[in-house]
C-alpha cells in the first residue's frame, strides 16, 4: 500500500468512520439492511443463518456493517420472473441489461437466451456474481459497450425456482471477494437440504398475442447415512414459442412517425429509420455522367410512380439520380423479424452434503444447463465500405454490351444511352438481399458447474476449502447469409441464370419484402450458413479459515478470516472461416480486398486467452464498543477491515485493495454505517488478446464535408452525408487495470414504537480511473478536422492521397487537400475517468398480527444522482476546440460529461411489494418503477434555446408495472395435501414499454415487450 492509502485508512478508522452504520442482526430477521425474512419451507430443513455475503468470517454479525439487500422466495415469486434475467431486472440497483435478445441483431453481439448484470450502471463486467459464495463462469460471448468488448456471467443460468434467496451487496467488495467486485456482489443461495419433494408446472400467455410459455420442474431430497448426509436433486424444462415483431405497434416497422404524430416530435425524421439498403439498389456507373439520361454516375432504383424518375428500367421501375435513396424507397429492416425468440431451457442440479465427522462436512454441487434459441433477423445487406463490382458483361447489367457473347442482341441493355457498345461496369453500393430471406439465428448453449469441498472446524477455527470447475460452450449458427465471392460470381454470369439486382422489390411499398424475387435456384448458389463458436472455463481452488472469537475485547470478540485462492480463466471465440481471414473476398471487377467474405459483416479474427490469478486476503471484525460498556450515545461501534492482494499473470499486474467499514448504533433503533474501499479491475481477456478487429460503420468525414461547407456545397456539417468508414480496434497486454474508490454512508432506523419496521438510506460514490475504452472513430475524425484547421493531422486517421477532384474541392478552403479515409486506428486504451453517485432507500415492515392475517410491506428504491464521465487528453483537446469555436457547433462529442438519464441510467428505479397471508390463502401485489431517460438519437427539428443541455432530445417516458397474484394451498389429510394453485397477472394494466428510437422501438436494456402476462401455476409437495 502507498502512504496515501495508509493515511486514508487511519483517517477513516478514527473520525470518518463515526458516520458509519449497522443494521440489526440478519440472522434473527434474515433482513440485512432491512430485507425480509426468508419464507418458511415445509419440505426443507431450515439452514443455519450463515452470513454468505460481505464477510468471510463465519458466525460474525458482520452484515450489520454492510448495505445488503436480500430477496427471499416470497419476493422472488412476487417479481413474476420466469428467468434469471427477469429476476435480476427487478432489483432497482441492477442497472441496464446490455446482453438481451432484442440487442442481438448482429453476429458480433451476444445472442441467444442470455442476460447480463450491471450493478450501479458502472458497466457490464464490474459486478461479481456468486453461486453459494463462489464466482460464476463467464458467458462465452462478448459484445461492445461504449465501443469496447465486455463480458458477463449469464443470469439465465440461474433458475428462479432453485433459488432460496438472492443477496445483493451494494458496495465495492474487492478486498473480500476479488478485485473485480467494483460495483458490488450478487450471491445466489440455492435451495439445499430438501426433505421430501415437489413437482410444479406453470403456463403463461401474453394478452392479445400468440406468445405463450410453459415450465415443468421438480425436486427431491432425502437424508441418508443415519441423518449425516442429504442429497437434493432438481430438474426443470422451459419452453417459449416466440413472438414476431409485427405483433406490436412499436416494433413492426422502422417508420414510427405515426406514433409521435401529436407530439413535439411529429414528423421528426429520427423516428423513420427505414434503411437505405433495400431491394431497390443504389449503383455507380463507371462511365461519365453525361452518358445516360440520369445525368449522374450515381443512381438508385425506385417505382416509376415515384417522382424524380430520370430513366425507365421497365417493369414499373425507374432510375433516379443520387447516392442516397429517398425516404419513400427505404426498407423496413424489421419486416419478418422476431421480437421475442423461441427458446427452450433444460436445467438439472444436485446438492450433496455429508458429515464425515462431527466437525467436518463434505459437500458437492453439480449443475447442468442447456438453452436452445431461435430468432429471425433482417435480410443480409452489403456494407457501405464494401461495395461490389458488377461486370459490364453481366447478363442483367442494364448498361452492358449491345451484343451478348452468343452473338445475340442483348435484351437487357437499356436504350437511350451513349454507353460504349462494349458496355460499362457498375459498382453496387447499396443493396439488401431481401429475396434470400430473413436470417435465421440458432444459438445453443451448454454449461456445467462442479463444486466439491470440505468445511467445518478444527479446534476453535472454522475452515472452508473447495474446488470449482465450470465450462460453457455456445454455438451461434446463422442461415441465409450471403457469400460475397459467390454472389459476385452469380451476378456476373453472362447467362440468364445470373442473379438480377436490378428488378427492385414491391412497387406499392418498397419497404415491405420483395415482390420480384430471383429464383431460389439462383440464390442458393451464394446463400451460406455462418457460425460462431465460443467457450469459457473457470477453475478455482481456495482455502479459507476464520474465527469469530480470536480474542476477547471489551466490546466483544475479535473476528478474523484469511485465505488464499487460485483461479484460471480461459476463453475462445472461433469465427467462421469466411470471417476470420481463412476465406476472403477480392472484388473481381475493382480488385479491392476485404478480409470477410460475408456480406454485411466485417472481418473478425479468432481470439482466445488464458489468465491465472493468485490471491490472498485477510479480514478483521473489531467490536470496539458494546452496549454492556454503558457509553453514552454509543450502543455499539464495530469495524470491519480487510485487504486483498491479487496477481494477474497475463498482464503482469498486482492489485492491492483495502476496505474499511464500520457501524455505530447511537441509541437503540438508530444505526449509521459507512465504508471506504478500493477496487482494481483487470482488462478482460478479450480486451487483452484481441489481435485486431475491423468494423465498418457509417461515419461523417468532417474534413471532406468542411471543405464542401466552405465551398458552399453543404449547408453545414449537420448535412454531411455519412459514408462507410473502416475502423481497426485492437487489444494490448500493456493495458493498465482500472482503479476505483468507493464510499458508502448510510443510516438504518428501527423505531421501537413501530415493531417490525425498518427504514434504510445509503449514499454511495464510486470513482473509476484508467477506464479501458476506445477514443471512437467519429471522435478521431473530428480531431483530424480540428488539427487540420491548425496545420497538423491526427495520425490515427489514415487517408488516401488526394485525387484531382479532391484537390479541386479543397482549393480555396482553409484545409490542405487530402483524400478519403482509408482506415481509422482505434485501439483499446486506458482513457477516461468516471464518478458516479447515488442513494438507496429501503422500507421493510412486518406488520404485527392484528387479527386480519399477516401483512409484509417492502420497498427498495435506487436514486442515481450523477454519472459524470471525464475526457482523456485527446477528448479534452476536442472539447477545447469546440469551446473556442475552432470546430463548428455541428460537431458534438458523445459519451462525456454528465450522462445521467442519457440513453439509459434513469434517476429513479424502484420495486416494492405487499403480501397478505391468512391460512391457506396468500395475495401478493408487486410494483416496479423505471424513471425517464433522454434519447439522444432524436433531436428536435426546431431547436429550443435552453440552459438544459438535454432539452432538444426526445424524452422517453417512465413506466410503472404492477403484478398481482393469489394462491391457495390445500392442507388436509388427503392426497391433495400440500397442493398449491397460484394465479398471477404480470403487468396488470398492460403497459407498453415507452417509445424510443431503438431497433424495436424501446430500450430493451430497461424494458420488456411481453405486455400483460397471465400465469397459472400448480405445485404439489410430498
Amino acid at each position: 500500500m502507498t502512504t496515501k492509502m495508509y493515511l486514508k485508512l487511519a483517517l477513516l478508522s478514527s473520525t470518518g468512520l463515526m458516520a458509519a452504520t449497522a443494521v440489526h442482526a440478519q440472522d434473527a430477521a434474515a433482513t440485512p439492511a432491512g430485507a425480509a425474512t426468508a419464507a418458511a419451507q415445509s419440505t426443507e430443513e431450515a439452514e443455519p443463518a450463515i452470513v454468505v455475503i460481505g464477510s468471510q468470517i463465519q458466525g460474525a454479525q458482520i452484515n450489520d456493517v454492510l448495505p445488503v439487500t436480500v430477496l427471499d422466495e416470497q419476493q422472488i415469486e412476487n417479481t413474476g420472473a420466469s428467468s434469471g434475467d427477469e429476476l435480476f431486472r427487478s432489483i432497482p440497483q441492477a442497472g441496464t441489461v446490455a446482453f438481451n435478445e432484442q440487442n442481438a441483431t448482429t453476429q458480433n453481439n451476444v445472442r441467444g437466451d442470455v442476460g447480463s448484470v450491471n450493478l450501479r450502471d458502472l458497466g457490464t463486467g464490474n459486478t461479481l456474481l456468486l453461486i453459494n459464495g463462489r464466482r460464476m463462469n463467464l458467458h462465452p460471448g462478448f459484445q461492445t459497450e461504449l465501443l469496447v468488448p465486455v463480458v458477463s456471467p449469464d443470469t439465465n443460468e440461474i433458475s428462479p425456482g432453485s433459488v432460496r434467496r438472492i443477496e445483493v451487496l451494494r458496495d465495492g467488495a474487492s478486498a473480500i471477494y476479488g478485485a473485480d467486485a467494483v460495483a458490488g456482489v450478487i450471491n445466489t443461495v440455492l435451495k439445499g437440504n430438501l426433505k421430501g419433494g415437489f413437482v410444479e408446472a406453470d403456463w403463461r400467455a401474453s394478452d392479445g398475442t400468440s406468445l405463450y410459455s410453459y415450465r415443468i420442474a421438480g425436486g427431491l431430497g432425502f437424508d441418508f447415512g443415519g441423518g449425516r448426509g442429504n442429497l437434493t436433486l432438481y430438474g426443470g424444462y422451459f419452453h417459449e414459442n416466440g413472438l414476431g415483431a409485427s405483433a406490436r405497434d412499436y416494433s413492426r416497422d422502422d417508420d414510427r412517425l405515426a406514433l409521435v404524430a401529436n407530439t413535439d416530435f411529429a414528423g421528426d425524421a429520427s423516428f423513420n429509420n427505414r434503411n437505405t439498403f433495400g431491394p431497390f439498389g443504389q449503383f455507380d456507373i463507371q462511365a461519365p455522367t453525361n452518358r445516360t439520361p440520369i445525368g449522374d454516375d450515381d443512381f438508385y432504383l425506385q417505382p416509376s410512380t415515384f417522382t424524380g424518375c430520370r430513366m425507365d428500367f421497365r417493369n414499373g421501375i425507374c432510375a433516379r439520380n443520387g447516392e442516397t435513396p429517398t425516404t419513400a424507397v427505404r426498407y423496413n429492416t424489421i419486416f419478418g423479424n422476431t421480437l421475442i425468440s423461441r427458446k427452450t431451457r433444460y436445467n438439472a442440479m444436485a446438492l450433496l452434503n455429508y458429515d464425515l465427522t462431527d466437525d467436518v462436512e463434505a459437500y458437492f454441487e453439480g449443475s447442468y444447463y442447456r438453452s436452445e434459441n431461435k430468432r429471425a433477423n433482417d435480410a443480409s445487406a452489403i456494407l457501405s465500405a464494401v461495395p461490389v463490382g458488377i461486370s459490364r458483361t453481366a447478363y442483367w447489367n442494364p448498361f452492358g454490351p449491345t451484343t451478348l457473347t452468343s452473338g445475340a442482341v442483348n435484351p437487357n441493355r437499356l436504350p437511350g444511352t451513349t454507353i460504349p457498345t462494349t458496355g460499362a461496369d457498375l459498382i453496387m453500393e447499396r443493396y439488401r438481399f431481401v429475396d434470400a430471406g430473413n436470417r435465421d439465428v440458432f444459438v445453443d448453449k451448454d454449461s456445467f458447474r462442479l463444486v466439491g469441498g470440505l468445511r467445518g472446524s478444527f479446534g476453535a477455527w472454522d475452515f472452508d476449502t473447495g474446488f470449482v470447475y465450470s465450462e460453457a460452450r455456445v454455438t451461434d449458427l446463422e442461415t441465409n447469409r450471403v457469400s460475397l465471392t459467390a454472389m459476385q460470381q452469380s451476378i456476373n454470369r453472362t447467362t440468364p441464370d445470373a442473379y438480377n439486382p436490378f428488378n427492385g422489390g414491391c412497387l406499392d411499398d418498397p419497404g415491405q419484402g420483395d415482390c420480384t424475387p430471383n429464383p431460389a435456384s439462383v440464390i442458393d448458389t451464394f446463400r451460406i450458413n455462418v457460425s460462431r463458436d465460443g467457450g469459457t472455463t473457470l477453475a478455482l481452488a481456495d482455502f479459507k479459515v476464520s474465527r469469530d472469537d480470536l480474542i476477547s475485547l471489551p466490546g466483544g470478540n475479535l473476528g478474523i478470516a484469511t485465505g488464499v485462492e487460485w483461479r484460471r480463466e480461459t476463453f475462445f471465440d472461433d469465427r467462421d472461416d469466411r470471417l476470420d481471414g481463412t476465406i476472403t473476398f477480392t472484388d473481381s471487377v475493382t480488385g479491392v480486398f476485404n478480409g470477410s467474405d460475408v456480406a454485411g459483416t466485417s472481418p473478425s479474427p479468432d481470439t482466445d486467452g488464458t489468465r491465472e490469478v493468485y490471491s490472498a486476503f485477510a479480514e478483521l471484525f473489531v467490536p470496539v464498543i458494546s452496549r454492556d460498556m454503558n457509553i453514552p450515545l454509543v450502543e455499539e461501534f464495530n469495524i470491519q477491515m480487510a485487504g486483498r492482494i491479487e496477481r494477474f499473470n497475463d498482464i503482469k499486474a498486482t492489485a492491492m485493495v483495502p476496505r474499511v467499514a464500520a457501524s455505530w448504533t447511537t441509541i437503540p433503533g438508530i444505526t449509521v454505517r459507512g465504508a471506504w474501499s478500493q477496487g482494481f479491475r483487470a482488462p478482460n481477456l478479450v480486451q487483452v488478446n484481441d489481435d485486431g478487429t475491423t468494423r465498418s460503420n457509417t461515419r461523417d468525414d468532417f474534413v471532406i464535408c468542411q471543405a464542401r461547407v466552405e465551398k458552399g456545397l453543404l449547408s453545414g456539417l449537420d448535412a454531411c452525408p455519412g459514408a462507410g468508414v473502416v475502423s481497426f480496434r485492437s487489444g494490448a497486454k500493456d493495458l493498465k487495470p482500472e482503479d476505483s474508490d468507493s464510499i458508502n454512508l448510510g443510516v438504518v432506523l428501527e423505531p421501537g414504537f413501530i415493531p417490525g419496521l425498518t427504514l434504510t438510506a445509503d449514499y454511495w460514490r464510486v470513482k473509476q480511473t484508467e477506464l479501458v475504452g476506445t477514443f471512437g472513430d467519429d471522435n478521431a475524425i473530428a480531431l483530424d478536422l480540428l488539427r487540420r484547421l491548425s496545420g497538423s493531422t491526427n495520425p490515427n486517421v489514415i487517408r488516401a492521397a488526394p485525387t484531382a477532384d479532391d484537390i479541386a474541392l479543397f482549393t480555396g478552403t482553409r484545409l490542405t487537400p487530402t483524400g478519403a479515409i482509408v482506415r481509422v486506428l482505434d485501439p483499446y486504451l486506458n482513457l477516461d475517468s468516471r464518478v458516479s453517485k447515488g442513494w438507496d432507500f429501503g422500507l421493510f415492515y412486518n406488520v404485527p398480527e392484528f387479527g386480519l392475517g399477516q401483512f409484509r410491506v417492502r420497498l427498495n428504491a435506487a436514486r442515481l444522482r450523477s454519472f459524470v464521465q471525464s475526457a482523456s487528453t485527446d477528448g479534452e483537446e476536442l472539447l477545447a476546440g469546440i469551446a473556442a469555436g475552432k470546430l463548428p457547433a455541428d460537431v458534438t462529442i458523445g459519451g462525456l460529461g454528465e450522462l445521467l438519464e442519457i440513453d439509459g441510467r434513469p434517476k429513479w428505479r424502484m420495486s416494492g411489494s405487499i403480501n397478505w397471508e391468512s391460512g391457506p390463502v396468500e395475495v401478493g401485489l408487486f410494483g416496479q418503477y423505471t424513471g425517464k431517460v433522454w434519447d439522444t438519437s432524436v433531436v428536435r427539428d426546431v431547436l429550443l434555446v435552453s440552459d438544459d443541455p438535454n432539452a432538444n432530445f426526445y424524452r422517453v417516458n417512465d413506466q410503472f408495472l404492477t403484478n398481482l397474484s393469489i394462491s391457495y394451498t390445500i392442507n388436509n389429510d388427503t392426497g391433495l395435501d400440500g397442493t398449491r394453485l397460484r394465479f398471477a397477472i404480470n403487468n396488470l394494466f398492460d403497459k407498453d414499454p415507452p417509445l424510443a428510437d431503438e431497433t424495436y422501438g424501446f430500450y430493451s436494456e430497461l424494458y420488456t415487450a411481453r405486455g400483460r402476462v397471465f400465469h397459472v401455476e400448480l405445485r404439489k409437495k410430498f
